[in-house]
């Protein structure tokens, strides 16, 4: 029996326990306490690697890393005190693969350390952030790939890129992704990515690492763009999936409360 599967097998992660917990507590505080994607992500992860679905991309493996809140290195980290183009880490809803989460002098920061790096934000009713503070252009989006890129050049990873798993997945309903107003499609578009990070680099063009900027989007940010795969994942059809799993009506009447209460 593999690790993964002794983790699986062991009765701490009986999900009737879990089910349990949110159905006592929810007289105690709000219901989006646990009614919420970041729960509903890490309960359809354990469902799909319990019940063996091993080509799916939330499926964790013998070899492989399931962690939330990883914080993803950004190219843009603060210079010095004050830097007023700077932003902080990316906080990844998950992640799927191989590295190692640093101790609290790091912040938590996500080391890379193998060869598949699958990144997931899972949304319900919100859709991506459009700015962030020092770049009002810069959506989630193309924020979220351009720290995959910069992970991984710090894991000295680019030289076999070509030998890499590499993914971003937006975690959505359905409906929600195909509402134009949230342009879901337009900023998971990779032509789009690259204008947003091309856009946020030009705003060091008075700087003196400019240039350096401008090598780093040409020669290590492009190319992991290109490796990237970049897709949604619904709801709807990860929960279909799961039909003859033994805990299928729990996911089910759980999903139907995230949305209730989102």
């Amino acid at each position: 029996m593999s690790e993964q599967e002794k983790r699986i097998d062991d009765k701490s992660y009986d999900l009737n326990k879990l089910f349990d917990f949110f159905e006592y507590w929810k007289a105690y505080t709000h219901p989006t306490e646990f009614y919420n994607e970041g729960w509903l992500l890490k309960l359809l992860v354990h469902a799909i690697t319990d019940f063996g679905l091993k080509e799916h991309p939330l499926y964790v493996n013998e070899k492989d890393k399931f962690f939330s809140e990883g914080l993803l290195y950004s190219p843009f980290l603060q210079r010095f005190r004050g830097d007023p183009l700077a932003e902080t880490h990316t906080h990844a809803d998950g992640v799927i693969g191989n590295f190692e989460i640093g101790n609290v002098n790091s912040k938590g920061s996500l080391h890379f350390k193998g060869n598949k790096l699958n990144i997931f934000e899972a949304k319900i009713n919100s859709g991506f952030s459009k700015k962030v503070s020092n770049a009002t252009f810069y959506n989630q989006a193309a924020r979220y790939v351009a720290c995959i890129a910069k992970t991984i050049d710090e894991a000295d990873k680019l030289e076999v890129l070509n030998d890499l798993s590499i993914g971003f997945y937006l975690v959505v309903p359905e409906d929600q992704y195909n509402k134009k107003k949230k342009n879901f499609k337009k900023f998971l578009d990779k032509t789009d990515i690259f204008d947003r990070v091309k856009e946020r680099v030009e705003q060091y063009k008075n700087e003196v690492d400019y240039e350096e900027r401008i090598k780093w989007l040409q020669t290590k940010f492009n190319p992991v763009l290109e490796k990237t795969v970049i897709k949604p994942l619904f709801y709807e059809e990860i929960i279909s999936k799961l039909q003859d799993y033994k805990y299928i009506d729990e996911i089910n009447n759980f999903y139907k409360s995230c949305i209730k209460y989102n």
